[in-house]
């Protein structure tokens, strides 16, 4: 038995549109390295029927497809098999750019059965905001703000930062090393639809969303 069959999360497929670059092969390469139970698989010419069929197969019901512009990553669309019928959550992130592993001289993640997957949120914005829990929600993964303190706590850790061009940097972490592994994604838009509608509604509930807007109206217009 391998460390990917007696995962304790929910395992996930990695692809990408037909006819993908170099680039973005290499870019799928660098998630499964450091996205613990995630495959990879090579599309070739295949339909999204016969996705369908590979998931069921492979038992894996949650998907993700990275589709490219010139060459390079440019958006990601996320999947969910259900009752043997594969659904597009109406949600998707668009990518404005990426540095691979290689190009950053980083390392992949050693991870085994006893690693988490955490997402750790460090932005103040509400695009952040948005993102940190449209991640979670689809990845059912615990919402933290900080890693660990404890020396054996083990995993691998998506880190989302504010940028100073509005973007959303999202990059990896090896809980218990601290070291930066894997390639950094550089998020420009979170497309929500309907779902958008739940999240900013859950975002609302908690009061973040009004924390965050009181926060830019006392940075606009502060107090004489």
């Amino acid at each position: 038995m391998t460390e990917r069959e007696i995962a304790p999360y929910e395992k996930f497929l990695l692809t990408t549109s037909r006819k993908p670059s170099q680039r973005t092969r290499s870019f799928i390469r660098d998630l499964v390295r450091v996205i613990p139970w995630s495959f990879h698989f090579t599309r070739g010419t295949c339909s999204l029927n016969d996705l369908t069929d590979e998931l069921a197969t492979l038992g894996i019901n949650r998907m993700l497809i990275v589709h490219e512009k010139k060459g390079n990553p440019s958006l990601v669309k996320f999947f969910k098999l259900d009752d043997n019928s594969l659904l597009e959550r109406d949600y998707r992130l668009r990518i404005k750019g990426i540095a691979l592993s290689r190009e950053l001289k980083r390392g992949r993640a050693i991870f085994t059965s006893d690693s988490k997957f955490r997402v750790i949120n460090r932005c103040t914005s509400d695009f952040g905001e948005q993102l940190y829990t449209m991640l979670s929600i689809f990845f059912n993964y615990e919402r933290v703000r900080e890693l660990p303190r404890d020396p054996s706590f083990k995993g691998i850790a998506i880190v989302l930062s504010d940028t100073s061009d509005t973007l959303i940097t999202l990059d990896f972490q090896q809980i218990e090393t601290k070291e930066m592994i894997g390639p950094r994604i550089s998020i420009m838009d979170v497309y929500l639809g309907k779902k958008g509608e739940a999240i900013r509604s859950l975002m609302n509930l908690v009061g973040i969303g009004k924390r965050r807007a009181k926060k830019r109206q006392e940075e606009n217009y502060p107090k004489e």
